[in-house]
């Protein structure tokens, strides 16, 4: 579930706040896990130094930004995006696109030419971790659940850049023959069960698994099974917690860049006026792995 939302005010020192312009009554919006959301500065405090009134800043606190019609941030919790970024790029800069990037970065050196394989390829996570490696030269084995639509959503998919898009059970086809399928030496597990296990069968020797969303938990078993390869997993408020200011600007500012020019794109989505998010809510799934669509909510009114 993906919100934008538009206007910062600060009230004093370092303290940011984030307001819709108008004084309109919205809905109590739960604080779901994954929210994302793009605003503008309306008023700042005497000494913010850092942003100024009218730029457009997305929040880096925690990486996961709940946004409602107002809120009060300290400028560090702030990021500066382009003015030439879309909204829906802009709105779910902070969660999938960083997600991705760091898994990509930070547990496997790949060059390109190489392989990741990943579950949950449908994901906004894993629509992002096709677009990098497709940019960086890297090749991807994406596995989609065969629900409802998966032909569109294989399109859809190979025409960000992936390199083959399965359903589990093709992919599992793959482990009883040689092929000449490049073996990857990243996977990125969403989903666990028979999705971990066709992966496990298809990593290279002293690869690289690692563990996210709803298989977040290291399987101790299956490290005895497979104990030449490295087990690993990730959230991004984990990641977080130890990454200064430096760190998160280099990465978010690398990933605007893409996108200003076009090469990275938003995770398919669908804009809903905010008076419908009830039916946003309805079409929910439990799962972002078996959601073939984002909802982008505009908090404004002209």
């Amino acid at each position: 579930m993906v919100s934008s939302a538009q206007g910062i005010r600060t009230a004093h020192d370092n303290v940011i706040a984030l307001c819709a312009r108008n004084n309109i009554i919205l809905p109590c919006l739960p604080s779901i896990g994954g929210d994302e959301g793009v605003g503008e500065i309306v008023e700042i405090g005497n000494h913010v130094c850092t942003v100024k009134s009218g730029e457009r800043v997305v929040l880096t606190s925690r990486l996961l930004g709940t946004w409602r019609y107002y809120g009060i941030y300290h400028e560090r919790d702030v990021h500066i995006v382009s003015p030439n970024l879309p909204v829906p790029e802009a709105a779910m800069l902070t969660i999938a696109p960083c997600t991705a990037y760091r898994m990509l970065k930070d547990f496997q050196t790949l060059k390109p030419g190489d392989t990741v394989i990943q579950n949950a390829a449908n994901s906004p996570c894993g629509q992002c971790i096709i677009q990098l490696c497709k940019i960086w030269g890297i090749n991807t084995i994406n596995i989609v659940a065969n629900h409802c639509g998966y032909e569109s959503v294989k399109e859809h998919l190979l025409n960000l850049g992936a390199t083959y898009v399965c359903t589990l059970e093709e992919a599992e086809e793959l482990t009883e023959f040689n092929t000449s399928l490049t073996r990857p030496l990243l996977a990125l597990n969403c989903l666990g069960s028979r999705y971990e296990n066709v992966m496990l069968k298809l990593l290279e020797r002293n690869g690289t698994i690692v563990y996210y969303g709803c298989a977040f938990n290291l399987p101790l078993v299956k490290q005895f099974l497979r104990y030449d390869a490295t087990f690993g997993r990730f959230h991004l408020n984990d990641w977080d917690a130890k990454a200064t200011c430096v760190e998160k600007d280099l990465m978010i500012n690398e990933i605007v860049q893409l996108m200003v020019i076009g090469e990275f794109k938003a995770p398919l989505y669908e804009p809903v006026e905010l008076k419908n998010y009830v039916f946003a809510f309805r079409n929910t799934v439990h799962c972002e792995a078996f959601a073939t669509v984002s909802y982008v909510f505009d908090f404004t009114l002209p």
